[in-house]
């Protein structure tokens, strides 16, 4: 299991309160983003069953398998890793557009699928083409989604299985326990793990959300919330999946850089543009 002691704790949270303070950060997407933190640098051991879920005594996630997330993938530009995604059909990824968007053409992106490493395992895919959503905003990143098309199709099953999409518009309860996966930084002087890892977060009221980040960005209506004030995501892979049991809700898109707790990370909707996905991949 993992623990951290009251002193070193409150310490930590003092530190981090002063860094605010002094030095107001400015608003930045995911880029080789951690996962799974607490505040504190925390070394994430493997967990045999994941800690309890979205009730704020999380304080880290765990190891997990790709047979848990079949539908995760890690998108790697020039053989390195540079986003996660999730396969919404056997010739389809959905990912964040900030992604891809420096991107000219689908030479060197690769996507690796069926694997709980990033950058080992599995089987590696070429792509066909990629297709940013036309009001993709790269300043507010609004509608920050991007379709990849696979160059060839890949056989599913039970156990290998696309992730489910939402319908267009459908809605989702504030405190709703949803999940966020990827190979993220599990500590800020990290560049990734290598394994697979999850943490369960709650969804957080679009009106509170919107007013704790009124200083350095606009939330929009294509943007959720998810985290707490004890447990957050903080930094996880650009363009993984947060979902509801085996559907989609959200594309990881950005967060407040250099604090974890007390900020939520916000997700590109996906019910927000369930329509265009449709349109784009008759999926």
């Amino acid at each position: 299991g993992i623990g951290i002691s009251k002193p070193s704790l409150l310490e930590t949270c003092q530190s981090v309160l002063q860094l605010v303070t002094q030095n107001r950060p400015r608003m930045k997407s995911f880029f080789s983003i951690f996962l799974l933190m607490f505040l504190t640098k925390l070394t994430l051991s493997t967990l045999e069953e994941p800690l309890s879920a979205c009730n704020g005594r999380i304080i880290g996630g765990y190891q997990a398998d790709i047979a848990q997330i079949p539908f995760q993938v890690a998108l790697n530009v020039n053989r390195g890793p540079k986003c996660g995604g999730s396969l919404i059909s056997s010739c389809w990824v959905l990912t964040a557009a900030h992604c891809v968007q420096r991107l000219k053409d689908t030479d060197n992106i690769q996507v690796r699928i069926n694997s709980t490493y990033g950058l080992a395992h599995g089987r590696v895919v070429d792509i066909e083409s990629f297709v940013m959503h036309p009001k993709y905003n790269p300043l507010s990143i609004d509608y920050d989604f991007a379709l990849l098309e696979l160059e060839e199709e890949i056989e599913l099953s039970e156990e290998f299985y696309a992730v489910e999409l939402p319908e267009q518009d459908e809605p989702i309860e504030d405190g709703t326990c949803l999940q966020v996966s990827g190979w993220g930084k599990t500590e800020d002087e990290d560049y990734g793990s290598e394994d697979l890892r999850l943490i369960n977060i709650p969804v957080v009221n679009w009106e509170k959300c919107r007013k704790k980040f009124r200083k350095i960005s606009s939330l929009t209506k294509q943007m959720i919330c998810a985290g707490s004030e004890q447990i957050s995501a903080c930094h996880g892979d650009s363009g993984g999946p947060l979902v509801n049991g085996r559907k989609l809700v959200g594309v990881a898109s950005w967060a407040y850089p250099y604090v974890c707790v007390g900020y939520p990370v916000v997700f590109a909707k996906v019910s927000s543009v369930r329509s265009w996905i449709k349109f784009v991949s008759e999926v």
